[in-house]
């Protein structure tokens, strides 16, 4: 059976892809977010798969209910599975109404309840009886447990679970093998790498991560390579993202000191010179209820970088967060991430994206073109941090996070003052 899940959460997709893992032993996922490409084309071959499991909240470009309605009549577009973040007798009665084949809670989605509704779906083919995905198999034995000395394939960590993957790599949860705090490993399968450039960017990945020592940024344990795998052993960040944080709601203060740990962890990366370039509250992880961390340094660089490697990565990142000049492809410097953090906390303070659009196209049309919006009168003190973050040009913005976090503490001084 061949699966395809979309979603813009990085704990949503990791939740779907597990209860997905279970079901069956020869379920291919492909996993599709929304934020970083935008709609599915008329062209975008809908036969591949025997299933779509979609979130609702698609994170601001639309909804998952808009996109079934919007595809329900392509050329074999799959039995679609809604999964909704709340309860809702209204939803799921429309849902099935304009196309949807069943509607799940995406809180309680475990192996069990995938099985029984991929059992009610007309078309999608008999699943034969569960065992444990090949490749994570074939991964979990040859990068062993026996011991904290890296041997062969042998590199000391045993695995807990599959937690995440990318086009790429896996995420799996971990533990060393001489016992300790469990922590994530990033493998990286050598054999399947084919274009430099990408092993290149993982390599740099655990440089950049190694060089940063902040309680705002995912904490470096080590890297390596075996004779078959990369990998990369980081911080396990067990209290989900900041988009889920966003989505039940957070009060002005809760938003202000988030964002004063995230201006922090800005601080400390660009203090060692790099640009992160793809900051979204999906890459704000938890560590507890009230500590997060920046993490997901997969395209970041150094400002000294001037490689192929960096032009080609110039204009990458997520629609919804880009910033006008790297949406451009123009050369970016710390600047972008400021941006980035003002749409953020933007988001922090509404609950909504400071511009939607239906596509990523006509998304970065507004970063280029569109006003500044305007904080709703119970923030509005707020709104010149906004300003300054969301300015057009670089030159406008705060010159670095010292600066930004000044402002923070004049804003909150004068709003003191008038209490």
């Amino acid at each position: 059976m061949k699966a395809i899940i979309i979603d813009d959460s990085r704990e949503g997709l990791a939740r779907t892809r597990r209860a997905l893992a279970g079901v069956a032993s020869n379920v291919e996922v492909t996993e599709y977010d929304p934020e970083q490409r935008g709609a599915p084309p008329p062209s975008f071959n809908w036969a591949l798969y025997d299933v779509l499991l979609i979130a609702q909240n698609l994170g601001g470009i639309a909804s998952g209910l808009d996109w079934i309605r919007r595809y329900a009549d392509a050329r074999g577009f799959p039995p679609a599975i809604l999964l909704a973040e709340e309860a809702d007798v209204y939803l799921g009665s429309r849902a099935i109404r304009e196309g949807a084949s069943d509607i799940l809670l995406k809180r309680d989605l475990d192996t069990e309840r995938l099985t029984e509704s991929l059992a009610r779906l007309r078309g999608v083919r008999p699943l034969p009886k569960w065992t444990p995905l090949k490749d994570d198999a074939r991964i979990m034995r040859s990068v062993a447990s026996l011991g904290a000395t890296p041997q062969g394939d042998r590199i000391g960590y045993r695995f807990q679970r599959l937690i995440g993957q990318g086009a790429h790599s896996r995420l799996y949860l971990a533990e060393p093998a001489g016992g300790g705090q469990p922590l994530v490993l990033k493998i990286v399968d050598l054999a399947n790498v084919v274009e430099p450039h990408l092993l290149q960017r993982f390599i740099r990945e655990a440089e950049l991560i190694s060089a940063i020592d902040s309680p705002q940024v995912v904490r470096f344990i080590a890297h390596g390579f075996t004779e078959h795998y990369g990998y990369i052993a980081m911080e396990f960040l067990p209290e989900g993202d900041l988009k889920q944080r966003i989505v039940a709601g957070l009060t002005p203060e809760e938003a202000i000191g988030y964002f004063r740990q995230i201006a922090q962890g800005l601080s400390a990366i660009h203090a060692r010179g790099i640009v992160h370039r793809d900051l979204k509250p999906g890459n704000i992880l938890f560590a507890s209820e009230h500590r997060l961390a920046l993490a997901d340094f997969g395209i970041s660089r150094r400002l000294e970088e001037h490689s192929e490697l960096t032009r080609v990565d110039n204009a990458l990142g997520t629609p919804n967060y880009v910033s006008p000049e790297q949406a451009s492809g123009a050369e970016v410097d710390h600047r972008t991430d400021f941006y980035s953090a003002g749409i953020i906390l933007f988001e922090m303070l509404t609950r909504r994206k400071p511009f939607r659009a239906d596509n990523s196209h006509a998304m970065i049309h507004q970063h280029l073109h569109a006003p500044i919006p305007l904080l709703p009168a119970g923030v509005a003190q707020y709104q010149p941090l906004i300003d300054r973050l969301l300015a057009k040009q670089p030159a406008d913005r705060y010159d670095n996070a010292e600066a930004l976090l000044a402002a923070m503490d004049a804003v909150s001084a004068e709003a003191g003052a008038r209490a």
